[in-house]
């Protein structure tokens, strides 16, 4: 018989004591109690739980919760059990007798709900209780994890669909706080989802403030969470990477704020014992990375503060919704400095690696000819050659998804067992006065499992402890204690994953699709073009946000952001895309934008494609049509426009690199082999002509031999440089070329003016790129990235490591820092007594080439620290 709403609404009053239901959760719990599979998205604190528990208190059978962390768990168990609700939890927070006595209450029929982490479902034993226990309803939460790539994937999510079809193919209910239609259609697609219904709801919290400050340095973004902290509670502050974590950590301690880090590189205890100093009140605040917060239910945060900015607005508007949850007023603020995109772009880059990446991962794991693999992340990588361990992770999460391995399967509790003596002398030592329990462990060793003196035993420990019937940690002192005795030969296992290979086809013929790899990155590259978007935003923040979700029952202005209250406008920035443009054009022919849109978006997807995302995201097929158009027609607009105009700072510094090398050239070679010098060729011309001794030599290097040519053609045509006549031109500096050079004097150039981000646009767009619209975002240069890096604490080498360049171009960015006057303390690399050789070296050989300053200077002192001396003499020489 069908339950009525009428009867919802009373249990919900009597098991909840609530009088109404909140917006959203009447039509998901209506198709729940019809039997409907359902895909609910709700923001963080928007009442999914309720969705899934009322259901299940009131229907037939036993509901199952896949639920991805221990604590949200036991809070969502403690306050169910607190009203009298039938509800349970097995995980590995209690031990093994507790988690026997609770899977014999489920198999009795002991609970309404039964709480679990989708590792459980490696127990086989596990499964068939479920299977016995009446199973109606399998509730996932936090399904976006079904979806999820990269570091934080959770291998075992990928069983759910087996599983539930093995318990009797119960009624699916998938809840998560942050979907995208892609996603949604990929958790369909990885649990089964049958003719599931979808909701999206519940998105708008009017309590929360939302404000982006743009930020140029660190004590800014410190000086605001101090702000922050003297007016408000407790808060959560969100940082991109572990290591910010640690030293925004720290300087908030120098301030004297009550504050504790969070992150998923600590122990264990250490994570809880943070964890608990904040949620108790007794720190204020947490420094965390997106490891903390999931299920973490504190209402009275008044303020989360993002670092660094999020790489979607999905994650942003899932982390902000742990402020506030009392339904106060609370503050979420996003310190925005647009440097921190590189972070988000390796981030992308790192879950998404290129299919030679994956081949060659493969090929480590099946050269070392073993069918169970334990090796670390560092260590495949090592065997691959791959410098990113991100890239690793996402690659064997490829392979795993492809059938082709098995992570962190039963490999994770594997120790490896040697018996040291035979098995007569083994028998007869524990007979002599060994103890009960070492005497099973021994005799359950030499009967089921072939413990022997020849060689290296493989035993899963969980299992061989579940087979005794005593807990994990018992098994793994019986084997210390049989170790102790000289015995055993007993090496526990690995933290690290390990790795089961299913089959073995030769790397070409991997079951992956690379154009499914390239379309998700394309997609998490568009979700960071909007997260960018919103931060340079003029128009109300919350509205933004409603309408990227969906929503469209809000109003235009909240009246309480930080845009409506004007509170940041004189410091923000303002950024109108290209599609804000107003056309009424009608789309081109198919053939002609497919065309358009492969050669100029910064996706690189097909028309259809583009379409359909777009119509997703936005209203209506019409909308996206339009905002297409509107697009493609500022693209157009802006190609082959290039006028003479006046040059950013990046653009000036460029130009002072390539009349300098221009001057110690002195006329004797044409433009080809000037580029070929300033991007740093190895070619045998530029070897013979020792022109790669320069110092100027590699100055471009992160140009390519078309862009250095553009800016020769334009400083030609501005009488900056001159070429000769005859048939093989040379080209000299010019008096006005010398002039500017040394910053006498400024010139306006034919240049295009290249977007910040053009990897994705072909070479020829990327040449041709004209003019941005008005107000786009401030073009940050790739000297300026490396700045930012450096200004935030970084050394060389975790710069290198960030941007995935060679150390010599990083250098090559810092010394053109110091060129253009930065901030630089160059006594950091190069000490007074090293700088004083440096200086004396030059002043007897000058500066122009620095391989004769290498070879004249003593071992110790490096191309690096020759490099920051001579661009401090050079910004010197240039003021005077």
């Amino acid at each position: 018989m069908s339950l009525t709403m009428q009867e919802a609404l009373s249990a919900l009053q009597g098991f909840f004591g609530f009088a109404e239901f909140r917006k959203g959760q009447r039509e998901v719990i209506e198709t729940i109690l019809a039997g409907q599979d359902s895909v609910v998205v709700m923001p963080t604190g928007g009442g999914k739980s309720l969705c899934y528990q009322l259901p299940a208190l009131m229907r037939e059978g036993a509901t199952v919760v896949v639920s991805p962390l221990i604590a949200l768990m036991k809070d969502q168990v403690d306050a169910l059990q607190a009203r009298g609700l039938p509800a349970t939890f097995v995980n590995s927070s209690i031990d093994f007798e507790e988690q026997k006595a609770r899977i014999n209450g489920v198999r009795q029929g002991s609970y309404k709900l039964i709480y679990v982490a989708p590792e459980r479902f490696r127990s086989q034993h596990f499964v068939e209780t479920l299977r016995g226990a009446n199973v109606s309803l399998f509730a996932v939460d936090e399904a976006h994890c079904v979806s999820t790539w990269g570091h934080d994937f959770r291998p075992d999510y990928l069983r759910l669909k087996a599983v539930i079809e093995e318990i009797g193919r119960p009624q699916v209910v998938a809840l998560t706080a942050t979907a995208t239609p892609f996603v949604r259609e990929d958790i369909i697609e990885q649990l089964g989802l049958k003719n599931p219904r979808a909701f999206v709801s519940g998105f708008d919290r009017p309590n929360l403030s939302i404000r982006v400050a743009h930020t140029q340095k660190e004590r800014e973004k410190i000086a605001h969470i101090k702000t922050l902290a003297a007016q408000s509670g407790s808060g959560i502050i969100y940082a991109s990477m572990r290591k910010s974590v640690e030293q925004i950590t720290a300087r908030l301690r120098e301030a004297r704020l009550n504050v504790v880090g969070y992150h998923a590189g600590m122990e264990e205890s250490e994570r809880t014992r943070a964890q608990d100093e904040f949620m108790s009140g007794r720190a204020q605040m947490i420094v965390a990375t997106n490891a903390f917060g999931m299920g973490i239910d504190k209402p009275d945060i008044r303020f989360v503060t993002h670092y660094q900015m999020p790489g979607s607005i999905e994650a942003y508007y899932q982390e902000i919704g742990r402020a506030g949850r009392d339904g106060l007023p609370s503050t979420c603020l996003l310190l925005f400095n647009y440097a921190d995109k590189r972070t988000q772009d390796y981030f992308i880059e790192g879950s998404y690696p290129p299919p030679e990446t994956i081949a060659k991962i493969y090929e480590a794991l099946a050269g070392t000819n073993l069918q169970r693999i334990e090796l670390s992340t560092r260590e495949i990588a090592a065997r691959a050659g791959i410098r990113n361990d991100m890239a690793v992770q996402s690659a064997l999460i490829v392979l795993e998804k492809a059938g082709h391995i098995e992570r962190g399967a039963a490999g994770e509790n594997r120790a490896k067992l040697r018996l040291l003596v035979s098995s007569p002398q083994a028998r007869a030592h524990v007979e002599a006065g060994r103890s009960t329990r070492d005497k099973q462990t021994l005799f359950a060793l030499l009967g089921g499992y072939e413990l022997n003196q020849r060689a290296d035993i493989e035993v899963d420990v969980a299992d061989f402890a579940e087979t005794l019937g005593i807990d994990l940690a018992a098994a793994r002192r019986a084997l210390t204690s049989l170790t102790a005795a000289g015995i055993l030969s007993y090496q526990p296992a690995r933290r690290t994953r390990g790795v089961l290979m299913l089959d073995d086809p030769p790397a070409r013929q991997l079951r992956i699709r690379p154009q499914d790899l390239a379309r998700r990155a394309a997609l998490e590259q568009r979700k960071l073009r909007e997260m960018i978007n919103f931060c340079y935003t003029e128009d109300c923040y919350r509205a933004f946000i409603l309408d990227y979700f969906g929503d469209r029952q809000h109003a235009k202005q909240c009246g309480t952001c930080g845009n409506c209250r004007r509170e940041n406008k004189a410091a923000a920035a303002t950024f109108v895309e290209p599609r804000s443009q107003t056309i009424s054009a009608p789309l081109d022919p198919p053939s002609t934008l497919d065309r358009f849109v492969r050669e100029h978006s910064p996706f690189a997807l097909d028309l259809e494609t583009e379409l359909d995302e777009r119509s997703r995201l936005r209203r209506t097929r019409e909308e996206a049509e339009q905002e297409l158009a509107r697009e493609i027609a500022s693209v157009g607009e802006q190609v082959n426009i290039n006028e003479a105009r006046e040059l950013d700072t990046d653009e000036t510094l460029r130009v002072r690199k390539i009349l300098a090398c221009a001057a110690r050239m002195d006329g004797r070679f044409g433009k080809g082999i000037l580029a070929s010098t300033l991007r740093g060729s190895a070619s045998a011309k530029i070897k013979q002509s020792r022109l790669d001794q320069l110092s100027t030599y590699g100055l471009l290097s992160d140009m390519s031999q078309d862009e250095i040519m553009i800016y020769i053609d334009a400083l030609v045509s501005a009488d900056c440089l001159h070429t000769s006549s005859g048939a093989y031109p040379t080209i000299s500096l010019a008096a006005l070329g010398k002039d500017v050079m040394r910053e006498q004097k400024t010139v306006r150039l034919a240049l295009p003016r290249v977007p910040s981000d053009t990897r994705t646009i072909n070479p020829t767009a990327r040449a041709n790129y004209g003019k941005p619209s008005a107000g786009a975002p401030p073009q940050i240069s790739t000297v300026d990235e490396t700045f930012a890096f450096y200004q935030a604490g970084m050394t060389i080498e975790e710069i290198v490591e960030q941007r995935g360049l060679t150390a010599q171009t990083i250098e090559g960015h810092l010394a053109d820092a110091i060129l253009a006057g930065r901030p630089f303390d160059i006594s950091q690399y190069v000490s007074d007594q090293d700088r004083a050789l440096i200086d004396a070296t030059i002043d007897r050989f000058g500066h122009e080439r620095l391989k004769p300053l290498r070879d004249a200077l003593p071992r110790h002192i490096t191309y690096r620290m020759i490099r920051f001396v001579v661009a401090e003499r050079q910004r010197v020489e240039s003021q005077r």
